[in-house]
């Protein structure tokens, strides 16, 4: 798979700076703030009446926990799928009832994968409350997270009279591919647990099934939900794609220096399972050196770290600059997706290209002078 080439800083101006500009200069409207608020109350109402007819199950209980539906604090998730896919079916002339089922179904389907990887990963933490399996039993996560998976194919055949059938079974072999191409990616992630070593191809390999693949089927399915052909709807899943390879890499990052209240996990809890994240992936492939050999003799361990051990790999990351190359990666694939889109005449009002600066945000430093190439 091909690894992100850095532009180095000051060549070029990225088309979504561009784009962005432009956009504000002519007053184009962003999607309406109450269309997320509607698919909030979309996503709660439709989720309840899936689970009224089993309301006294155990798993009734589970997936509203989950969602933090009647949770005081009332912390959820970022619907960065659905935002996402709200606005590609907007600029392609879709409407919010148009693409509201099949923004359900990406939701759930996340939400499914959320589920089973609070359990591998063995996070006990969600959205600032118990994972559903640290509360429940794992028995019952599992189940949990299964159901999720149903529930985000009924959402998509929800109204399936809208659509004509074989686009219906075209967004459903979509959705399909994604949930088993999540699968390999978490297998691979799996199988990183135990390794001495990672390259940045394995790595790259297992983002584009674990992460990438969910964000180009949203983008894909919300530009099918707005009657686009079938070229142009493959085109804006390749930029889901693009993106979310950068999303994944920010997150990383997020998840290694952010703090648990920004979060909603413990801090640092990727170093301390010696997870496989894209800073680790990219300090340990450079020639050695002292804070590189500090990283390969604490990831050649089996249990998990201690927190002098977290200190000493944070630090030589630090050293390495392994942020800033971070950085540089989300920099090099947001100038890819804007070559895609220019390219693919995509995003016309420019309203992923704010996505993707927000996205570059996460990791903000300077990112100047960094190689990606190993």
């Amino acid at each position: 798979m091909k690894q992100p080439q850095l532009r180095r800083a000051g060549t070029i101006e990225p088309l979504w700076l561009k784009r962005g500009a432009a956009r504000r200069k002519i007053g184009l409207p962003r999607p309406p703030a109450q269309l997320l608020e509607r698919f909030e109350r979309a996503l709660e109402d439709i989720l309840g009446a899936f689970l009224a007819p089993v309301e006294r199950a155990p798993v009734a209980e589970q997936i509203r926990w989950h969602f933090g539906f009647g949770h005081p604090d009332g912390r959820r998730g970022k619907r960065l799928r659905p935002r996402l896919m709200l606005q590609i079916a907007l600029d392609e002339g879709g409407t919010f009832e148009g693409v509201l089922d099949a923004a359900l179904a990406v939701e759930c389907l996340h939400n499914y994968s959320l589920l089973h990887d609070d359990i591998e990963d063995r996070d006990e933490v969600r959205h600032g409350r118990q994972a559903v399996w640290a509360r429940f039993g794992l028995a019952h996560g599992i189940n949990a997270g299964d159901s999720m998976c149903a529930v985000s194919y009924l959402a998509l055949l929800r109204n399936s009279g809208a659509l004509p059938p074989d686009r219906l079974n075209h967004m459903i072999r979509v959705l399909h591919e994604a949930n088993f191409a999540m699968c390999v990616g978490q297998s691979y992630d799996l199988e990183f647990e135990a390794a001495r070593r990672v390259t940045m191809d394995a790595y790259l390999a297992m983002i584009e099934g674990k992460t990438a693949t969910l964000f180009g089927a949203a983008c894909e399915l919300a530009a099918l939900s707005a009657g686009a052909g079938r070229d142009r709807a493959a085109a804006y899943g390749e930029l889901g794609r693009v993106y979310g390879r950068a999303f994944q890499i920010a997150d990383d990052v997020h998840g290694t220096w952010a703090s648990t209240q920004e979060t909603g996990k413990a801090q640092c809890s990727d170093i301390v399972r010696r997870k496989w994240t894209f800073p680790i992936v990219w300090a340990l492939a450079g020639p050695p050196s002292d804070a590189r050999a500090v990283i390969a003799s604490r990831y050649r361990r089996a249990a998990p770290l201690a927190q002098p051990d977290v200190d000493a790999v944070m630090t030589a990351l630090d050293a390495l600059g392994a942020r800033r190359a971070a950085e540089a990666a989300c920099c090099a694939y947001a100038c890819e997706a804007a070559a895609l889109t220019e390219r693919a005449d995509l995003d016309r009002n420019a309203v992923l290209a704010a996505v993707t600066a927000i996205t570059e945000r996460r990791t903000s430093t300077a990112y100047a002078g960094v190689t990606l190439s190993r």
